[in-house]
């Protein structure tokens, strides 16, 4: 269970000054949520020690119920928690083109929205399926803005989901003579790499 606080004051300093008294934590062992009203100011917050317990937790139950033993680890960064799993059955834990894993990861983000309201961030990979698409993913992306590079012709990529787009824009923003452009409505939303130039 992830408990939610909440403090009041007249602005954010004085919220979080009673919040971290209160509770015994520094400002970066928790997460958020800063509320204005015309006369008050509040924050709800959520102990991120207390999310990492109950991803284990919540994981633990669902993947025993599939039948696989595992081993995880989480870790926080920047507000993200990533979960690394080894199991006794990968193949099943992963699913088709990570399919299983994708779901696991919605279920588990979605439990903790409606236990807290808090849109936490949270991604799962096993045997380091995830890590290494994405290594795929960015060679296939840098081969693409190479081939723009050399020819000065715009190229307009597959539709992806927002986290693949995110990793293009950010891939790219380190190559010289190219910019990227999102364009399109979800689910057919795509990046345009531009050639633009010296």
């Amino acid at each position: 269970m992830i408990k939610v606080y909440k403090y009041e004051g007249k602005d954010e300093e004085e919220c979080l000054t009673n919040c971290i008294e209160e509770l015994d934590v520094y400002n970066c062992d928790l997460l958020i949520h800063n509320y204005e009203d015309e006369d008050k100011f509040s924050i709800e917050v959520i102990k991120k020690e207390e999310v990492i317990q109950f991803i284990k937790e919540y994981l633990k139950e669902v993947l025993t119920k599939m039948n696989l033993e595992i081993n995880l680890e989480v870790r926080e960064e920047e507000n993200i928690f990533n979960v690394t799993m080894v199991s006794n059955n990968n193949p099943i834990l992963i699913g088709k083109e990570g399919k299983n894993l994708d779901a696991i990861q919605f279920l588990l983000r979605q439990t903790i929205n409606n236990q807290t309201g808090f849109d936490v961030k949270v991604n799962l990979d096993a045997s380091n399926y995830r890590a290494k698409k994405i290594k795929n993913f960015e060679y296939q992306i840098k081969n693409i803005v190479r081939e723009v590079q050399k020819t000065k012709t715009d190229t307009k990529l597959d539709p992806m989901n927002s986290y693949q787009r995110r990793i293009v824009h950010s891939l790219l923003s380190n190559f010289s003579n190219v910019t990227t452009e999102s364009v399109g409505e979800e689910p057919n939303r795509c990046v345009v790499i531009k050639y633009i130039g010296d």
